[in-house]
């Protein structure tokens, strides 16, 4: 059941536990802030999607600033959060799901929109992505005839910490294009290694939603 908000009325406890980590993590700080003058802030965490399996949960943090003869002023961001391979949090701000319909249908469907949002793909394409981190390979049916091959046989580095090595192409507007045989090794040693499987893949870093600046994404 959903508010008239659209948050869920029932928040699971590994939900609740999820959240109360990233909070200690300091990715925002619920509770009320006052001074003598009855200026202030309050900050509201609220859960809108959940997948058990993946350990994903999609939360709505909301900041309300109040100060007398005022109207309210309020400020939402979205996160996805979960745990990487090595069990840390992660909180990955993503665009709001509140007003997609089919976003809301279940708490599992708005885990599948905010995770097709972040990867730039549809919602029945996910089982097919090479995930690591925050940087994927996304399966594609061809490279596109715009993008040219990169010859140095130099290793791309993305996000600082993801080295991609194998056969590369660039395309006009940046996106990289690689195939069969291509393998991503995390610099820092946080996430396994993966490799491109078969067929011919985007190579896609995780699309971030802006935030307020109230809030603090980490971990991924």
């Amino acid at each position: 059941m959903r508010n008239s908000y659209n948050a869920l009325t029932n928040e699971p406890k590994w939900t609740a536990d999820l959240i109360a980590e990233c909070e200690k993590a300091g990715t925002f700080r619920r509770g009320v802030k006052i001074d003598k003058k009855h200026r202030g802030a309050a900050i509201n965490v609220d859960l809108y999607g959940y997948d058990e399996p993946q350990g994903l949960i999609v939360v709505q943090v909301r900041e309300a600033q109040f100060r007398p003869g005022r109207y309210t002023r309020v400020r939402k961001d979205y996160y996805l959060l979960g745990h990487t391979e090595s069990g840390a949090t992660f909180a990955h701000p993503v665009e709001s799901p509140a007003r997609s319909a089919k976003a809301l249908e279940s708490p599992e469907s708005t885990v599948a929109y905010v995770l097709a949002k972040i990867w730039n793909c549809r919602a029945e394409d996910l089982s097919d992505i090479e995930r690591q981190g925050d940087v994927a390979f996304v399966p594609v049916r061809s490279i596109p005839k715009s993008a040219t091959p990169l010859v140095n046989g130099e290793a791309v580095i993305l996000r600082n910490t993801h080295r991609l090595t194998g056969d590369v192409w660039r395309d006009t507007d940046g996106t990289l294009y690689t195939r069969r045989g291509a393998r991503l090794v995390h610099t820092k040693g946080q996430h396994a290694p993966i490799k491109a499987k078969g067929g011919v893949y985007r190579v896609q870093p995780g699309i971030r939603a802006s935030t307020w600046g109230f809030t603090a994404p980490h971990g991924d």
